[in-house]
Formats: structure tokens, sequence, C-alpha cells
């Protein structure tokens, strides 16, 4: 392995004397409402409004590489419900069987205004139908109470992560702001359309029509949800949500029952949560010294206008909280240099007692405050080359210590087989993930290529999909009846610039370098999303 490592130590906390008890519901919405909801609270002076969607028109227009970021309409357009068959090339596997689900924010103006922020769009939920010789491609809205609420008044309404808005409608909980645009998973029998602060909204896997938000639990309403569960190989479901000064940890069962639900407080309060990595015993939960502080005032400092600044917390670290599944008394937490973290690859333990965990590290926050910002415009922002890395956390249970290594490259959305989730005794070898190597001018924050990176060797193996195309998440489909690490192929959509479409590109895993052995070629453009899961049918 190459790159650098730094040593850190860890400060173990010590297992409370009980069990930390269930917030009461009041207690659990009091405190997201202030992380998540107060978006649409506190002085508005000096904050940024939703920008003139006229003013940023002619920047797509000039920059065909980002028009796959103008958005949709929920009643001009007909990509807020459509449906279509793609145009197949090479050849589909006739084992390859199922539906893969891609979700993003996609929602983007309303009223002639237009939000600041890539992550404030409402989200839009595509199904990718695969068998028979054929590729049909369904993508609908989630029917929020956003949304909705929105659509009948034909305006904005509600505050987001990125842009304020004056004169909407008091807040009833969390999922009064809820998007529903992060990710979607299809577990037992429904899909789940994944939020960073609320509720999972369920939609139908038959035609993606919205089923409401789901309670998994009477005294769970609007408990967050958060947006990365991990479904190990045995179909058991885990996840976290941050509810301001505690964290809450889920269990769901294969068949979508609630096994267990359990609160810990957590020791960076109200800051990001969005990833989480599961053991066989632990979860492993990155908290990045990033404080979600909706109620500061989004001129303070002098900060540039536009959307809500966010900063590191000086002198704070990265805390990486290690809990027991089923007992989070049983916990440590350990330090590291500081880094905002977004995404995680995968955790095991090792024999001698260690934890590994895989993730994307990044020494800034100049994607969330820059990057995203410029997207929405029709912009390239100006991230350095790099800036976010391959990171592998060694975490001592038994010394409390933590070293950090970091590799020489640009990535984002790393995966591992599915297989080998949630295992200690074969834990993936291989991290994929969308990548960047050429620094070329103009693609700020865009990704082209494919990266296997080998766990044990660092070296790595790329695909260039080239200048033209944005490279976006892709995903394990493991070879039916095969056992293998690499007996899987990569499934994941690129916007094609040249051809102004969506394609679903699929790739063998043992021979990445090739590229595409099969290409499904949409007759539009789908909005560039975040992250989706493929369900065998």
């Amino acid at each position: 392995m190459h790159g650098h490592a730094t040593a850190h130590p860890a400060g173990a906390t010590a297992p409370p004397a009980a069990a930390p008890a269930m917030p009461t519901r009041r207690h659990l919405l009091g405190a997201a409402s202030l992380a998540v909801c107060g978006a649409g609270l506190g002085s508005s002076a000096a904050q940024a409004q939703p920008q003139r969607a006229a003013d940023v028109a002619a920047n797509f227009e000039a920059n065909p590489l980002l028009r796959a970021l103008r958005g949709v309409s929920d009643q001009t357009h007909p990509l807020a419900d459509m449906q279509g068959q793609a145009q197949l090339l090479g050849r589909w596997p006739e084992a390859l069987r199922g539906r893969f689900y891609r979700n993003g924010p996609a929602l983007f103006e309303r009223g002639g205004q237009r939000y600041l922020h890539w992550f404030d769009g409402d989200g839009m939920v595509q199904q990718f139908s695969i068998g028979g010789g054929q590729v049909q491609h369904r993508g609908r809205l989630v029917r929020t109470a956003k949304l909705q609420a929105e659509q009948q008044a034909g305006r904005f309404l509600m505050g987001s992560f990125g842009t304020h808005v004056e004169g909407g409608v008091p807040a009833s909980g969390p999922d009064s702001f809820n998007t529903a645009n992060t990710n979607a998973l299809e577990h037992a029998g429904r899909v789940l359309a994944l939020w960073e602060g609320g509720s999972a909204y369920g939609l139908s896997p038959q035609d993606l029509s919205t089923q409401g938000p789901v309670t998994w639990r009477a005294d769970t309403v609007q408990t967050p949800f958060s947006a990365h569960p991990k479904v190990d190989t045995t179909g058991h479901l885990w996840n976290i949500g941050s509810a301001g000064r505690h964290l809450v940890a889920w269990h769901v069962d294969p068949q979508g029952r609630l096994v267990q639900v359990q609160t810990t407080p957590t020791p960076f309060p109200s800051g990001m949560v969005h990833d989480m990595a599961v053991t066989a015993r632990w979860l492993v939960v990155p908290l990045p010294p990033v404080p979600m502080d909706f109620m500061r005032p989004w001129g303070e400092g002098g900060r540039r206008e536009g959307a809500r600044p966010f900063d590191m917390a000086p002198g704070q670290p990265l805390r990486v909280l290690v809990m027991d599944k089923n007992d989070l008394r049983q916990q440590r937490v350990f330090e590291l240099p500081p880094q905002m973290v977004f995404h995680v690859g995968n955790a095991h333990e090792t024999a001698d007692g260690h934890i590994e965990l895989s993730y994307v590290g990044a020494a800034d926050l100049h994607f969330l405050n820059d990057t995203a910002v410029a997207l929405m415009q029709g912009r390239f922002g100006s991230s350095p080359p790099g800036a976010s890395t391959t990171c592998v956390a060694r975490l001592n249970l038994r010394s409390g210590r933590a070293t950090v290594q970091a590799f020489e490259d640009a990535v984002e959305f790393p995966r591992v087989d599915p297989r080998r989730i949630g295992r200690d005794d074969t834990p993936p070898r291989w991290l994929l993930s969308a990548a960047a190597w050429h620094e070329t001018p103009g693609r700020d924050g865009l990704l082209h290529g494919l990266q296997l990176r080998d766990m044990h060797t660092g070296r790595e193996q790329r695909f260039d999909y080239g200048a033209h195309q944005v490279a976006e998440e892709h995903v394990w489909v493991p070879k039916p009846g095969r056992t293998g690490e690499r007996d899987a192929w990569l499934l994941g959509t690129t916007f094609d610039a040249r051809r102004q479409a969506t394609v679903l590109n699929l790739l063998d895993a043992a021979h990445i370098e090739d590229g595409p052995i099969a290409q499904a070629v949409l007759p539009y453009v789908l909005p560039l999303g975040f992250h989706g899961n493929f369900t065998v049918a």
C-alpha cells in the first residue's frame, strides 16, 4: 500500500452504567427539528433566498456536461413520471435479471426560483428493470408531504439544507422538510427512498408510486432513519439516525419488521452524520467535525452570499464511534486527524483485535460549500485535485489507539461486494469507486471513470469513460451461482454529454479495464443522482 500513515491517540469512552433509554417521541422530534428542520427557521437577515431560475438557464446551455443538473418539473416536464425502453448495445447476460434503483435530487425550481445547493432538490427514484433481453426504465418523483404542499402552493414553502425560504409554513417535524433524495433500496417487498434526517418513504416496486413515510413503531414517528443502511448477508438491515444530541441505531429483519431501536448520546452533538459500516458485532460510525448549525445566519463572519456555509469545528478531530450492534452501552470513540467524511466502504474486525474501516476522506469542506453550489448555477467550482481520497483507518479495540492511511487518488461513492457486508471471516478485498485521474479543465466536481482498488496490495485497476461523460456511482451485482469476489458485474449510470442521454453500463468486475460489455442508452437525460442498489428478480 502506498500513501502516508498518521498515528493519533484515541479517546476511549467508558460504557455508561445503564442502557440509554429510548427518548420520548417529543424528545426525538424536538432534537431533530433543531438539527434538521431549523433550515427554515431563524433570522432572515443576510440569508440568501433562492436564485432566479432565468439567471442561470444560459449557463446550462453553455455547459453541455452540466445539463443533467438542470432538473425536472412535476407539472410540465415528462421526466416527472416517465417510462422508456432503452436502446441496447453489446450483449446483456441472460442470467442478469432484477431491478436497479437510483435516487438523487431532481426538482430544483418552482415558481421561477431555483435552489442554491445540489443537496436541496426533491428526490426522484429511477428503476431499471433488466431481463429477457430488455432494459426498461421508470422514474418518479417521491410524493413527499413537502413536494405535495409546494406543488399545490406553486412555490417553495420549506427551507432546506442550503437554501433559506421566507414566508413558509410551520414545521411539524423532520418530515416537513423531507426530500427523500439520497438513496433507494428495495427491502422486504418495498422500495425505501431515503434521506438524511427524517423517515424513509415507502414506494411500490411495481410502479414507484409513493406509499408514504414508514413508521417502524408508533413511538418512532419521524425519528431519523438515515440514507445509508447496510444489509448484511442474512438480509438484516442496520441503520443509524442523527437526532440532535442522540444517535439512533436501527435493526430491521429480512421481513421488514423492526427488531430493535436504540439511542445513545453522541460524542459530537448536532454534527453531520451521514454513513456507517457494520461488522459481525459492531456498528462503526464516522463523526466528522462539522456542526449542523442551521440557526446560524448565513451572512455571519463576512462569508460570501450564496448557499449556507459550513465549517470544520476548530480543534475537533474526526471521531469514529464503535458500538455493539445489540447493546450500545458497549462502545468506544476513536479520534483521527480532522477530515470530512461522507461515505464509507466497509468495516471488519480482524483476528488481532482491530477494526479496519475504509472510507473517502476530504481535508476540507470545499465540495460542500463551493462545488455543490456552483453546479446548481450551471458552472464548475474549483475543488483541488485529489480533494477526496481513499482512506483506511485501523482502530485498536484493546489499546484505543488508531492510525489512518491515505491513498493518492480522487474518488467518491465507494462500494463493496454485498456478499461480504457484515462478515469478518471473508471481508472484501476490492473497493469500487467512481474516480477522476485526469486534471481536465472544466470538470471540477465531476468524475469520469471507475476504479477498483486492491486493499491488500494498494494497486488499482481503472476504466475511463472519457472527458465527455460523467461517471456516477456503480454497484456490485454478484453472478448467480458464483462465489468469488470478482465473479460479479459492475452496474451503474453515466451522463453522455455528446448524446445528451443517460447510459446504463454493465462491466465485468474481473476485467474492468475492458469497459462496458453492455450498455442501455435512454432516449432522455436523467438528473445526476447519488446512490442506489440492485435487487435480484
